[in-house]
């Protein structure tokens, strides 16, 4: 029920203020939105797949006074989620003030940055929380954390600011090691790189060679992860991954043209339109759109390489600012016809999406029986208070232990 709650309170709230253009405190219900959407993550009880196994290891890790050396060395985890996993069992013992420190540090991070590179930020915070919100804040902690200092780290990076933006990515890999691509990804300011990724006819020739490639990279990525790993833990991580289901695409043909549709059709649509309107001219929106291609692209790769799919928590959310720009435009061109909708006519295009997203993403299966699915890990919610857990969810915790 409250991600129901949270559901309808942000199409509200788009209504209101995104559609209808109020402005009066439109920012009072915007920190009031980041507040529940905190509290629900931080007062979680036992959810997740991921988050659970870092808190069945939570009490192995040291605090503050028993920090070692050697605590860095035998372990997976990167430097400053250890420090941080020490600094809060400093406090308390309990796991839930790290995934309040977790909930509130991601949630204002990607709030921020909505808030500052859209004024539609309501719908952009809907799509947050259909995409991103829950594997994010209930799943990858260490890795959120990582792209939270990414969003921080962005307005550097638009400013040719190297040493700020480079300080942010050095804290993002010192908490996962898949912020290890970030370090390269000024490189897609170089010119002829750059026109790779600005949308346009160029653009319907590399998006078909992209998704041809992805199939032929299967077959040999782990081992080159393994050839260039940087770490023990990255090559370890990478050896797991290509043993289980996640290292290569299992889709079938309804798969490939679902996930194609989930991560992709919405943002290439919302950037052709865009683009009839003069978009382009927008130095601000240029380097949106540059970032959603890039979105676009890793998507692709994901068909034939699925474990690529951790980099859409990295750029995914560019594809939420060019989509919020595109939504509750007055008119556009469909064929020879002339499309102007209202509210409810823009919820219902985005209703297949909505639709492909919650089949993909959260009815998916956890395991090779299909027993479990996504879901479970998120619903029915459970809190501090009553420490509720249902069947399927005691299955998940279990299921997370023995892949620890």
């Amino acid at each position: 029920m409250i991600y129901l709650i949270i559901i309808i309170a942000f199409l509200v709230l788009s209504y209101y203020y995104d559609y209808r253009n109020h402005t009066n405190g439109r920012y009072f219900w915007w920190m009031i939105m980041l507040i529940i959407l905190i509290c629900v993550a931080g007062f979680r009880y036992r959810m997740g797949g991921d988050s659970i196994r870092y808190e069945n290891s939570y009490d192995e890790l040291p605090t503050l006074s028993t920090l070692k050396n050697r605590d860095f060395l035998n372990t997976r985890y990167a430097p400053l989620y250890i420090i941080l996993c020490a600094a809060c069992r400093s406090i308390t013992r309990d796991f839930v003030l790290l995934q309040f420190v977790v909930a509130i540090f991601v949630n204002i991070a990607f709030f921020r940055f909505i808030y500052k590179n859209t004024p539609k930020i309501f719908i952009a915070g809907f799509l947050y929380f259909l995409f991103l919100y829950l594997m994010l804040n209930m799943q990858v902690l260490r890795e959120a954390i990582a792209v939270s200092f990414f969003l921080l780290g962005w307005k550097a990076f638009v400013r040719n600011k190297w040493l700020i933006y480079y300080g942010y990515v050095m804290l993002a890999f010192l908490f996962h090691v898949s912020a290890v691509l970030l370090f390269i990804l000024p490189l897609i300011k170089l010119p002829w790189l750059k026109s790779l990724f600005i949308f346009g006819k160029r653009s319907w020739i590399i998006i078909p060679l992209i998704l041809v490639t992805s199939f032929g990279i299967k077959y040999f990525l782990f081992d080159f992860v393994q050839a260039i790993a940087l770490t023990e833990t990255m090559s370890e991580r990478a050896q797991t991954y290509s043993e289980d289901d996640l290292g290569g695409s299992t889709k079938n043909i309804f798969g490939i043209i679902g996930w194609l549709f989930r991560s992709c059709t919405y943002p290439l649509i919302s950037l052709y339109y865009l683009k009839k309107q003069g978009a382009e001219n927008d130095p601000h929106f240029r380097n949106i759109e540059i970032m959603c291609m890039l979105s676009v692209y890793v998507g692709e790769m994901c068909v034939g390489v699925s474990i690529l799919s951790r980099y859409l928590n990295y750029f995914m959310v560019f594809q939420f600012l060019v989509m919020s720009y595109f939504i509750y435009s007055r008119s556009f061109n469909f064929l020879r016809f002339k499309i102007k909708l209202r509210y409810f006519g823009w919820i219902g295009l985005l209703m297949p999406l909505i639709g492909i997203v919650f089949y993909i993403d959260y009815c998916a299966s956890l395991t090779r029986s299909g027993k479990l699915k996504a879901y479970d890990m998120y619903y029915p919610y459970s809190n501090q208070i009553e420490k509720n857990i249902s069947p399927n969810r005691k299955r998940v915790i279990n299921y997370s232990r023995k892949i620890r």
